[in-house]
C-alpha cells in the first residue's frame, strides 16, 4: 500500500468566548492534512495556529513536506519519517518545519491503524483503553475571581478530578488570591495544575512555588522559558511539587537535555511541537528510562491514543478547541475518556463543518 496523494485544508474555528492565555485567543486555525493510498484508504492528521497567525507560510511548509512521501510504502514508518525530516529540517529544526512534519506523520499513523483495522492506541502499545483527563480550557488569566470560582465549581460538577488555571498576568499577590479562590471553590480533593506560560524568572518561580504548595497545587507548569534548562533544574530541586515542562520542545534531542539535567519532573509532550506520533513515542520511551511520567499537550484526538498506549502515561489534557470539525467526538465522563474502539483515531471529519469553516 503506497501513498498516492496528500491534500491540506485550512480552517478557521471561532472561539465561543475569547480568552487570554499567552495572548488573546479569538480563532483556531487547524490545517487538516489528508493522505490517500493507491488502495482507496485515507486518513487525516493536522497542525494548528491561532488568530490566523502565519497560516499561509505554515500551509506552504505542510505542502512542501507532504509531497515528498507520495509513492512511499505506508508501513515503512521509519523511512517515511526520515523522508519527511530531511525536507523539514531545511525549513527549520523546530517551529513550522517540525509542525508540518508532525501533521503528515499523524495522518500516516492514523492511516496505518485504519489499514490494520485497529485503534491507534493498540497499534502503538495498547497499555489501556481509557485515560484520565483534566479540564484545561477554563480558568484563564482574564477571568474575574467570581468567574474563576463559578467555572471551577462547574468543572467539579461535571466530574473532572483536576483543573488547570493560569498565572503570570497579575501581580504575585493577585495570583495567589486567585489560586485561593479556586481552591475554595473546588474543595480539598480536586487537583489544581498551574500554568505560568513562561513569564517568571527563576527566583520568582521558587518563591511563588512555595506559596502555591500551601494550597496543594498538583504541578507548576512552564514557569520560565524552556531553553533556560539550568533555571528549570534549580526550580525543580527547590520545590516539593512537580515542575512540568516540554510542550514547546521539538524532537527527542531537545528532551534529552531536559531529562539529563533533571529540569522537569513530568514530561509534557506536544505531538505537533515534538514532530508527530513517531517522535512522541520515542520521547515517551526515553522518559520511561528516566522514571518520568508523561502527559500530553493539546490535540485530544491523537493525545488520548498516545497516553493510552504507554505505561508511563499520567494525564491527557482535555482542550477541545477545534472539536467542531468532527462528527460526534468522544467526551470525557467522570474524569476519564475512552479510547474509540474503531480503526484509526476514531474521530471522523465532519465534511459539512469543514466546508463551512474553510478559509
Amino acid at each position: 500500500m503506497k501513498i498516492s496523494r496528500v491534500e491540506s485544508t485550512v480552517l478557521s474555528v471561532p472561539v465561543e468566548r475569547s480568552f487570554v492565555g499567552s495572548v488573546e485567543f479569538k480563532t483556531f486555525n487547524p490545517i487538516v492534512v489528508e493522505v490517500f493510498t493507491d488502495e482507496g484508504l485515507s486518513a487525516h492528521g493536522l497542525t494548528m495556529v491561532f488568530n490566523g497567525m502565519n497560516i499561509k507560510p505554515l500551509k506552504a511548509c505542510v505542502d512542501a513536506v507532504a509531497e515528498t512521501i507520495v509513492g512511499v510504502d505506508v508501513f515503512r514508518w521509519a523511512q517515511a519519517w526520515e523522508t519527511l525530516w530531511k525536507t523539514a529540517k531545511r525549513i527549520g529544526h523546530n517551529g513550522f518545519g517540525v509542525y508540518a512534519l508532525a501533521a503528515v506523520d499523524m495522518a500516516l499513523w492514523n492511516l496505518r491503524a485504519k489499514a490494520l483495522e485497529m485503534p491507534l492506541a493498540k497499534v502503538l502499545g495498547g497499555f489501556r483503553d481509557e485515560v484520565p483527563v483534566y479540564a484545561s480550557n477554563y480558568l484563564w488569566r482574564d477571568r474575574t475571581i467570581d468567574e474563576l470560582q463559578k467555572e471551577a465549581a462547574d468543572l467539579v460538577a461535571q466530574g473532572f478530578p483536576a483543573v488547570k488555571m493560569r498565572m503570570g498576568w497579575k501581580s504575585h499577590k493577585e495570583d495567589i488570591a486567585r489560586l485561593a479562590a479556586i481552591r475554595e471553590a473546588v474543595g480539598p480533593d480536586i487537583d489544581i495544575m498551574v500554568d505560568v506560560l513562561w513569564v517568571w524568572e527563576t527566583y520568582e518561580s521558587i518563591v511563588m512555588g512555595r506559596e502555591m504548595e500551601k494550597y496543594g497545587v498538583y504541578w507548576l507548569e512552564d514557569p520560565i522559558p524552556s531553553h533556560n534548562v539550568d533555571g528549570l533544574s534549580q526550580i525543580a530541586a527547590a520545590l516539593d511539587m512537580p515542575v512540568v515542562s516540554g510542550e514547546d520542545i521539538s524532537l527527542k534531542r531537545g528532551f534529552r537535555e531536559l531529562f539529563e539535567r533533571k529540569a522537569t519532573d513530568i514530561a509534557m509532550i506536544d505531538v505537533q511541537a515534538v514532530g508527530g506520533v513517531t517522535e512522541w513515542m520515542k520521547v515517551a520511551a526515553m522518559a520511561e528510562a528516566y522514571n518520568l511520567p508523561v502527559v500530553s499537550h493539546l490535540f485530544d484526538e491523537f493525545s488520548l491514543h498516545l497516553v493510552a498506549a504507554i505505561p508511563n502515561g499520567l494525564w491527557t489534557e482535555h482542550m477541545p478547541w477545534w472539536e467542531a470539525i468532527y462528527r460526534d467526538p468522544p467526551q470525557p465522563k467522570n474524569g476519564w475518556i475512552k479510547v474509540p474502539q474503531v480503526p484509526g483515531i476514531g474521530y471522523e471529519l465532519d465534511r459539512d463543518a469543514m466546508a463551512r469553516l474553510r478559509m
